[in-house]
């Protein structure tokens, strides 16, 4: 049983509901009843005013037939759509001699959203926040409808859209990831058409045609097109510097780039980790030394926040990068219960198409696990734990991950950086300086010293991607690296001068050749 005390001495809030219940039930209380069972749980409590914002125990009489009246109405669907309350939930406690009855509201499991009453799904379902219970718009009641069918929206076929209409350097980016992870898997034989259909990304539609699944056109779609299926669909990443304006910032619908969420994660998973201390060491066979738990738990939040969107949502993918802090946010909520989440192994993503695509190539694969991944890693570390917060109309869940970058020697984007725009590299602010052996560029810091050689966070991506496909370009290096060709090149040449890099055999034909330090 709950400390019912400690809830009246703490007062009405968000998850609990006071009802004085003097005469019979309140009509209010089925009002509650469904806010709190839709949004997160609570407890209502008859027989308990609220006086100058203070909870008072005024009692209730008969509670042996109120609470028999409270099951016959439970389990009335003219009045409650569902009951998903147990015999222990309900229950009586005597404080001062006056009797109070307690019941505790669990949230609904999704597959029961969303609870109403009075026979009425539109004007009927209620949530909860801080002010107390209020009717949900109806887009809100939609996406409890989506959320509460097991088939999931992402596999249903965009009969529409053809796969002609899908981004082939996408696909190609896609595919080269693929084969470098998996070089001997048999899907690799396969056309571009036959490919899609194994990763979840194309299904036969009823004219027997392969058709983009919803999954296939997020992943490898242009935003003119994802649009026309999806309206609200928006992606956005921003970096606001110390005085609060944007340093940087990548959207989905400016038409500089495809605008899908494949080529978004790549092009902003860099970016997020760029400035958090990681000294990349160039020695045992290019072996990487520099992904701590924290890049890869920043990257598996990003993969997350792709994965559990609800596309159909308002308000897009907002990702923000602040001074020692990144938010994450994207629409829909949570869909295990909470406790679940936190604990970890609880898996059910609101689009498995998605997530099976992003884990072919080992982003987000740690199935159920990823939030209590970031909860633990930032506890071992001694950083303030991650915040999670649901938020209602529309539905929306935000992560908060406080981070700390480095301080010294940092270069960001505004102060100290390497310009290059049409082929021309500008100096601006004392940006490229030369003292004692180091050179400061980009976002990075190159040291030799010693025999060892350190790169810039660009410089890693690009030799990490040369390592696993010896053959790729500078355009498909762009695209995963999210910086231009005139950039990528410019960094190979020079990885070249330092030793690190040999072209051979021609532009056309040839190969890279990665050499150790």
């Amino acid at each position: 049983m709950l400390d019912i005390n400690n809830i009246i001495a703490t007062g009405e809030h968000a998850q609990v509901e006071a009802k004085k219940s003097s005469g019979g039930l309140p009509d209010s209380l089925w009002e509650s009843y469904s806010a709190f069972a839709n949004t997160d749980g609570g407890v209502i409590l008859l027989g308990v005013s609220e006086i100058d914002k203070k909870l008072v125990i005024t009692g209730v009489s008969d509670t042996e037939d109120k609470i028999k009246k409270l099951w016959n109405i439970l389990n009335n669907r003219q009045k409650v759509s569902l009951n998903i309350l147990v015999e222990r939930q309900i229950y009586v406690q005597t404080i001062d001699g006056k009797d109070i009855i307690v019941i505790e509201v669990p949230r609904a499991d999704r597959r029961d959203k969303p609870i109403y009453i009075n026979n009425d799904i539109q004007r009927g379902t209620y949530r909860r926040n801080a002010d107390g219970d209020y009717r949900c718009p109806f887009p809100d009641v939609k996406a409890m409808l989506r959320d509460q069918s097991d088939i999931s929206p992402d596999s249903c076929v965009i009969a529409e859209v053809s796969l002609n209409d899908l981004d082939k350097e996408t696909i190609a980016g896609y595919r080269n990831h693929f084969v470098s992870l998996k070089p001997a898997h048999v899907w690799n034989r396969l056309d571009n058409e036959n490919f899609l259909h194994k990763i979840g990304a194309a299904r036969r539609s009823e004219s027997g045609m392969l058709n983009p699944t919803l999954a296939g056109l997020l992943m490898f779609g242009p935003e003119d097109i994802i649009t026309q299926i999806l309206p609200d669909y928006f992606l956005d990443y921003r970096e606001i510097n110390d005085s609060r304006r944007w340093s940087d910032r990548i959207v989905s619908n400016l038409g500089e780039w495809s605008g899908n969420i494949f080529d978004f994660f790549f092009k902003t998973a860099n970016k997020l980790t760029a400035d958090i201390k990681r000294p990349f060491l160039m020695r045992n066979h290019l072996e990487r030394e520099d992904d701590t738990d924290v890049h890869k738990a920043i990257r598996e939040a990003l993969a997350n926040a792709l994965i559990h969107a609800d596309y159909y949502g308002r308000q897009g993918i907002v990702i923000e990068k602040r001074p020692q802090k990144i938010i994450f946010a994207n629409p829909g909520i949570f869909r295990p219960n909470k406790d679940e989440v936190f604990v970890g192994g609880v898996s059910d993503p609101r689009n498995p198409n998605i997530f099976k695509m992003f884990a072919l190539i080992d982003i987000g694969e740690r199935a159920g696990s990823g939030l209590f991944n970031i909860r633990t890693i930032w506890q071992d570390i001694g950083w303030p734990e991650p915040v999670w917060e649901e938020k209602f109309n529309p539905e929306r869940l935000i992560l908060s991950v406080s981070i700390e970058t480095e301080e010294k020697g940092t270069v960001t984007e505004e102060k100290g950086t390497v310009t290059e725009e049409k082929g021309t590299v500008t100096e601006e602010k004392g940006t490229v300086t030369e003292e004692k052996g180091t050179v400061t560029e980009e976002k990075g810091t190159v040291t030799e010293e010693k025999g060892t050689v350190k790169i810039t966070n660009n410089q890693q991506l690009i030799i990490q991607n040369m390592i696993n496909n010896p053959v790729i370009t500078a355009p498909e290096l762009s695209s995963i690296v999210g910086i231009s060709i005139s950039k990528i090149k410019n960094n190979i040449s020079k990885l070249k001068t330092k030793g690190l890099l040999e072209r051979i055999g021609p532009d056309k034909g040839g190969y890279w050749k990665i050499n150790e330090v």
